[in-house]
């Protein structure tokens, strides 16, 4: 018989890592502040990830280069793409992910979505020639 419990606890065990969080008890601040969010998990998470971007060492990305300029949402998209990818050091989705960046990059110039100084802006912070 199908044990749908089960079932969840190995989906659980196998996809996710569970992580214990102690906090003293007499912390009334921290404990305040995480009685008054809705999703703990979610909170903690957004946290750790603001984290990872605001100190972020890029691998291919010319972190030299800013982007000062709205960007469309695709090709809002595509920069994520290679922000993670590189935060990964994953240079094959990278790579990828920064050939989509630049044809998208080349219509928006073409249909005037964007100036030619931004395009010049995406294309030298995201190309990346790999020395190896």
């Amino acid at each position: 018989m199908f044990n749908q419990q089960e079932y969840i606890n190995d989906f659980i065990k196998k996809n996710y890592r569970t992580i214990k969080l102690r906090i003293r008890k007499d912390d009334t601040l921290l404990l305040e502040k995480i009685n008054s969010v809705n999703n703990i998990n979610q909170y903690l998470i957004s946290l750790i990830t603001k984290d990872i971007f605001d100190n972020k060492q890029y691998n291919f990305i010319n972190g030299e280069i800013n982007i000062d300029f709205d960007l469309s949402k695709k090709m809002l998209e595509l920069v994520n793409v290679c922000e993670k990818s590189d935060l990964q050091n994953d240079y094959n989705l990278y790579k990828k992910a920064f050939r989509s960046l630049e044809l998208q990059a080349k219509k928006e110039l073409d249909d005037n979505l964007i100036e030619e100084a931004d395009f010049d802006n995406l294309i030298k912070r995201y190309k990346y020639e790999r020395s190896n």
